[in-house]
């Protein structure tokens, strides 16, 4: 062979392996699209990841505030109450004597005065002059109370929620809009989750404004020449924009508890389910609640609570039967919003709970 045959077949065979290290468009386009599935994957598994210990989070906080609540009935004999009622009526007086009997219950000692207790049951005082503003329509709302009852109370026997560390304060020495009262901690609250509050982090108490939150104040009933306040916050879960909330089932039926402040919105109602014995509801009397204790419910990772089978029929909706079968615990059809609800006495979301 010629030394010029020989030189082209070499250079020849060079080119060839030089267009064989490369890749074609076809070979590029693959290795492409495969990355774009692996970051895919690894995008939705990180999504996963993090919305499994949020929820996590909030579940063993849930569990940590029933604990609390436990303690709560452990050290005063009682669980705290909740305040909700439709303004009159019969939930009233019944609401009202709840509260009476809780703070004889736990504070068997106390005067704190009489009008001051009607004001946070929501029942209108007998006059205005021990308290001075702020009765609370409808009563302390599920999502106060849980605060309310767990954020302490002073030492002092007598004045549980006037006397020092205890949920008010005094408008002489602290601004009305003041952040946190200096209480004496039932349980650890992460007190940058307490709501609503102002851009400055006070308490957001602007009656014009529609998220502002609830507040009463009155004469101090060792100096009436001091008004007290109490501010009454709402504790929502890390990452989330919708506050825990607090049923008491271990007496009465709980009040429904409106999410949105409407008239037109889905309440949440306490869960309940069959009476043992009852293979089926035919009435309201063959329902129990879940748990007859308490129910403490948070909305899940969507803050949306859902529909609970009830709307708001002014202040007295009655629930049937027939609205409630499809919510009954744990084989209700736990399916859209509402499927993500966290409890106290489930592991997991409501759905989850269903499927077992």
């Amino acid at each position: 062979m010629q030394e010029s045959q020989v030189t082209a077949a070499a250079t020849s065979q060079r080119r060839a392996t030089a267009r064989r290290k490369g890749f074609t468009l076809t070979e590029l386009l693959v290795v492409i699209a495969i990355i774009a599935v692996l970051a895919g994957l690894i995008a939705a598994a990180a999504v996963n990841a993090l919305k499994n210990a949020k929820r996590a989070r909030i579940v063993l906080e849930v569990k940590n505030l029933s604990g609390a609540a436990e303690n709560f009935k452990n050290d005063y004999g009682i669980y705290p109450p909740n305040g909700m009622n439709p303004s009159g009526g019969t939930v009233g007086p019944m609401v009202r004597a709840d509260f009476v009997r809780a703070f004889k219950k736990a504070f068997p000692r106390h005067n704190e005065p009489a009008d001051l207790i009607d004001a946070l049951a929501g029942v209108t005082p007998s006059s205005t002059t021990i308290v001075t503003s702020g009765a609370l329509p409808n009563g302390m709302t599920g999502a106060e109370a849980l605060y309310f009852w767990l954020g302490g109370f002073s030492s002092d026997e007598q004045y549980p929620i006037s006397g020092p560390g205890g949920p008010s304060f005094s408008t002489a020495t602290g601004s009305p809009g003041e952040v946190l009262e200096n209480r004496n901690k039932r349980y650890e609250f992460d007190l940058g989750r307490l709501t609503p509050r102002n851009d400055d982090g006070s308490f957001l108490d602007d009656t014009s404004n529609a998220a502002a939150g609830r507040f009463v104040t009155y004469v101090d009933p060792q100096n009436s020449a001091i008004t007290r306040r109490i501010n009454l916050w709402r504790y929502i879960p890390a990452g989330s924009t919708q506050p825990l909330v607090y049923f008491d089932t271990s007496r009465h039926k709980p009040y429904q508890y409106d999410p949105y402040a409407s008239a037109t919105a889905n309440n949440v109602f306490a869960l309940k389910k069959v009476r043992e014995g009852k293979a089926t509801a035919a009435s309201l009397q063959d329902l129990a609640f879940v748990d007859a204790k308490f129910q403490i419910l948070h909305c899940g990772l969507d803050d949306d609570w859902g529909d609970f089978g009830v709307s708001a029929s002014g202040n007295s909706p009655v629930p049937t039967v027939a609205q409630l079968e499809p919510y009954l615990f744990p084989k209700g059809v736990y399916i859209g919003p509402i499927a993500d609800t966290l409890t106290n006495f489930t592991e997991g979301e409501l759905s989850a709970a269903a499927e077992q």
